[in-house]
């Protein structure tokens, strides 16, 4: 009897831990990805004083996050080292438009 408990409550426990970091799962498989294949992604350099658009880049995009000085990106296989402002978004993703207010 107590071992059926006790086998319920930790089915009980594990459950919800799982449903409650499926977010973090996916995020996780995610970051592996970008890690070890790269992913299909578009990278915009701006001025950081002006905010104009330098250059873009498209591609298999991976990042490096131990870099101390700039930013260092894996751009189809070839090494991009910046210090500029950038955005990096996944190709195919929907963005949304948001609307300002009056």
């Amino acid at each position: 009897m107590f071992l059926k408990k006790t086998l319920l409550v930790t089915g009980a426990m594990l459950t919800v831990l799982l449903f409650s970091a499926c977010d973090k799962v996916a995020n996780s498989a995610k970051n592996l990805q970008s890690d070890w294949v790269g992913l299909d992604r578009k990278i915009e350099l701006y001025s950081c004083m002006t905010g104009k658009v330098i250059k873009v880049y498209k591609g298999d995009v991976r990042v490096n996050p131990e870099d101390v000085m700039g930013t260092s990106l894996l751009v189809n296989g070839k090494k991009l080292q910046t210090n500029l402002c950038y955005v990096i978004a996944e190709v195919g993703i929907k963005e949304e438009v948001i609307l300002e207010s009056p």
